[in-house]
């Protein structure tokens, strides 16, 4: 009897004693990865925020109070929220229809693949230069529809580029950032397989009722890291609003900019504080994603 008591206990002490070192081999890769990762984010927040109340760099106090009674810093904020939820959300619904008309076939998603992985190597600058010559008054689509009697000159083609609407930007967003999330949808799509589909059908589901009740809510589920990523490397892109933006409102990052280079050791810390502001804007996106994430 006594052995039997005792088997039982020394089991769990053995169990015990090889699960911590298994939990402690896991802890410390864990441990390293938010350290890398944390510590410059940490870091760089606290130099915006040092530089934001005059303590380092040659930025003078005061900076905030400016920033948030100018009316140029509201206008350009919702200039670079405009273009990177516009041309996310483009971007986005594009990468989801190609999956879904595409993802059950194998052949015809492996092209889509080897298709949408082409743009991706293109540098943002030559992206932004491309679409220039592509999209201005005096760029190639003008000048075809001038040679095919369309237009009368090139004041008649719609002005895409430097618009107030920022068109140019975000047509050039999504023809950047469409084929990244195509391949993160395809490959969720060859991942997941059809096994959860095929179960909805069979239990007497419609076409329709798979796509919305099965099919997009794991797409999107997938997708949203890659989203919130899109979403906040256009948010803070300089080369996309620096070639293509409009000059009045700037984008945030053109707006930090100017402020950094302008002669007044006041616009200095202006700066800082729009950095600031611009970081805020992003890990808002990324907490966002992950109370969703959370409810969902």
């Amino acid at each position: 009897m006594r052995l039997l008591h005792s088997a039982p206990v020394n089991f769990i002490r053995v169990n015990s004693a090889t699960s911590r070192p298994a939990h402690a081999s896991r802890a410390v890769p864990l441990v390293l990865a938010g350290t890398l990762l944390g510590v410059p984010i940490a870091v760089g927040v606290g130099y915006l925020v040092a530089g934001t109340l005059g303590i380092v760099g040659n930025a003078a106090p005061g900076g905030m109070q400016r920033v948030l009674a100018d009316g140029a810093v509201l206008r350009s904020a919702l200039l670079s929220l405009w273009i990177a939820t516009a041309g996310t959300a483009i971007a986005l619904c594009g990468a989801l229809l190609i999956a879904l008309h595409f993802g059950d076939q194998a052949r015809e998603s492996r092209i889509a693949r080897r298709i949408a992985a082409l743009p991706l190597p293109v540098p943002t600058v030559a992206a932004a230069v491309a679409m220039l010559l592509l999209l201005s008054q005096g760029g190639w689509l003008s000048r075809i529809a001038m040679h095919l009697h369309l237009l009368a000159g090139p004041a008649e083609f719609p002005a895409l580029i430097q618009d107030p609407w920022a068109i140019g930007v975000i047509v050039a967003v999504v023809w950047k950032e469409l084929p990244f999330l195509l391949l993160v949808a395809l490959s969720l799509q060859s991942l997941r397989g059809t096994a959860l589909s095929d179960a909805a059908r069979t239990l007497g589901a419609t076409r329709l009722q798979v796509l919305r009740t099965v099919t997009l809510p794991l797409l999107l589920r997938g997708m949203s890291p890659s989203i919130i990523a899109v979403f906040v490397f256009v948010l803070g892109s300089l080369e996309l609003p620096l070639v293509l933006g409009p000059s009045a409102p700037l984008a945030l990052p053109m707006l930090i900019q100017e402020r950094r280079q302008a002669l007044d050791m006041a616009s200095h810390g202006e700066a800082y504080v729009i950095a600031l502001l611009a970081t805020v804007l992003a890990l808002g996106a990324a907490v966002a994603h992950e109370w969703l994430r959370d409810d969902a």
